[in-house]
């Protein structure tokens, strides 16, 4: 299936100085498959991003690069690059450096890359609200230029089965206390039917996407309660309409 990526128009903000600045520090940060007009280098600050995007020619979400962002590794993306990002940690801070496509010329594939410690002071210092407009635009043509020296594909980078995509969102949101997302909901996120989602899960793990969301939400439950947590607040916090419906998902997983 087709990743429907949204456009989220850059370029009148890059029109004046070749480039514009952007950052996050919202909670729970998750931004869908959209695509810029312009380039753009994205780097958390703070906390961990999962970010995952199309090389040129890819069309579907089972073809997504994927690679794991912490501080000093980033990810530099041409124009019109399909690209989501989720954060893997409830805090986060990040920034988005978006580049004109004159300013990156060179760049043709979305690139992974850390992050030297001359690059990553000063993308610390483009984020820091007393910058001077004038500084800024200095800093942001030496960032260009220690980019297009670093080597491409310093990160490790992986292509998650479907199956493990859904455990992995699964466990995101059970760690960032999030409702679980249903598996409509899930395979949507994942570009992908509902059907081809439950015939991935079944292949590689041999079990149904409904039978995995609840036993990871049946350990979970179990993991709290081991640490103290009263029953009731467990069957809150997870979202259940009473006690009861959380005994007998835990009886159920049991057998």
């Amino acid at each position: 299936m087709t990743a429907v990526a949204r456009l989220s128009s850059k370029l009148p903000l890059v029109a004046r100085t070749g480039f514009a600045l952007g950052h996050s520090r919202q909670p729970h940060y998750e931004c869908e498959w959209h695509s810029h007009d312009c380039a753009m280098l994205l780097w958390p600050q703070l906390g961990g991003l999962r970010s995952a995007w199309l090389d040129e020619g890819a069309g579907s979400a089972l073809e997504a690069r994927t690679a794991r962002l912490t501080r000093s590794t980033a990810v530099l993306l041409p124009s019109s690059t399909a690209h989501r990002t989720v954060a893997e940690t409830a805090r986060q801070h990040h920034g988005e450096l978006y580049l004109a496509p004159e300013l990156v010329r060179s760049l043709k594939q979305p690139t992974a890359i850390r992050l030297d410690g001359a690059t990553l002071a000063m993308l610390d210092a483009l984020l820091s609200p007393a910058l001077a407009p004038r500084s800024a635009e200095a800093l942001v043509r030496a960032i260009v230029l220690q980019l297009e020296a670093t080597k491409p594909v310093a990160l490790p980078l992986q292509s998650d089965s479907l199956a493990q995509a859904l455990l992995r969102r699964i466990a995101s949101a059970l760690a960032q206390e999030r409702a679980l997302p249903s598996i409509d909901a899930l395979a949507c996120e994942l570009g992908v039917s509902t059907r081809q989602l439950q015939r991935a899960c079944r292949q590689e793990l041999g079990t149904s996407p409904i039978a995995l969301r609840r036993r990871m939400l049946a350990a979970h439950a179990r993991a709290l309660l081991t640490r103290g947590m009263p029953f009731s607040q467990v069957s809150a916090q997870l979202g259940f309409a009473n006690s009861g419906h959380l005994g007998r998902l835990l009886r159920d997983a049991a057998d």
